[in-house]
């Protein structure tokens, strides 16, 4: 008895150690929703790279395909892409703040993000499309602010809330004022913070400014504060069979498929063109 006594005390001594290292639950709603917004920019990537790099070469080629191109220009220009492209990147603005509210270290996030951001605009550069301040780096920066409000606020989750809301509402009304009236000095090296700063002859390839794009993540971050304090999905009853998770792969790789997207798809279309449309010619090299 003595020694089954002290097996049940031993066993019970080592089920915390063995919590500690459960795997962190994910709330899938965030995923499935961030899944949707990567799906929906491989497709408008894919459409920009075929009407603005590979489509002319395909129609000189073979007149037949026209019609992609104009399928394609139909879209970079249509009234649809125009309603919806800045409201999925609103969107997946908000996720990335509810994240930094979910997250136990927004510092390595954010400079994880920053350096991704540097590469790609170095890399990029190279091929004389550079991205000097794209979607990644105003991320990252937007990160990194959150990081500095959550430690002025002292990790205080209720403060950081009130404070992220109060800035994103400033930040919006602030922009939104000096778009209807931008000043008249510009100075396109501070593009990046506005695009009334001279964003019109910024040169980059990608170009999401700080203001007011940052005040989307910290509307996310504050409305994580509200309705994610529990840590957990707010649709348990949708949460069945896993129907979701083919688009949730998506939204929880979608830093790397980011990164690696635009090169896959580019790599694809050159492969098409040199075997089947334009014989012994990339096009994009």
């Amino acid at each position: 008895m003595k020694n089954n006594a002290n097996t049940i005390k031993s066993t019970k001594r080592r089920l915390p150690l063995f919590n500690l290292h459960t795997k962190k639950e994910r709330i899938w709603e965030l995923d499935f929703i961030r899944g949707i917004c990567v799906l929906l920019m491989i497709w408008d990537h894919f459409m920009f790279d075929i009407a603005d790099i590979f489509g002319n070469a395909w129609v000189m080629a073979n007149p037949a395909h026209n019609g992609i191109l104009e399928f394609a220009e139909k879209y970079e220009s249509g009234m649809l892409r125009e309603i919806f492209h800045p409201i999925i990147f609103d969107l997946f603005f908000l996720l990335c703040g509810i994240s930094c509210n979910l997250s136990n270290n927004n510092l390595k996030r954010g400079m994880q993000a920053l350096s991704l951001a540097f590469i790609i605009t170095a890399v990029t550069s190279m091929f004389d499309i550079t991205i000097r301040f794209g979607v990644l780096h105003m991320l990252a920066f937007s990160i990194l602010f959150y990081h500095i409000i959550s430690k002025v606020c002292v990790n205080d989750k209720r403060l950081i809330s009130m404070v992220c809301l109060i800035a994103s509402v400033v930040i919006i009304n602030v922009a939104n004022v000096y778009s209807a009236n931008p000043p008249d000095k510009i100075d396109t090296d501070l593009a990046f913070l506005a695009d009334y700063l001279g964003g019109a002859y910024y040169d980059s390839a990608d170009y999401f400014p700080l203001l007011p794009n940052i005040a989307y993540v910290l509307l996310g971050a504050s409305i994580g504060g509200l309705v994610y304090r529990e840590r957990k999905t707010i649709l348990p009853f949708l949460d069945k069979y896993g129907w979701y998770k083919p688009i949730n792969f998506f939204g929880t790789k979608a830093l790397l498929i980011y990164v690696i997207h635009q090169p896959i798809i580019i790599f694809i279309l050159s492969l098409i063109s040199f075997i089947f449309i334009t014989p012994g010619n990339f096009v994009f090299i």
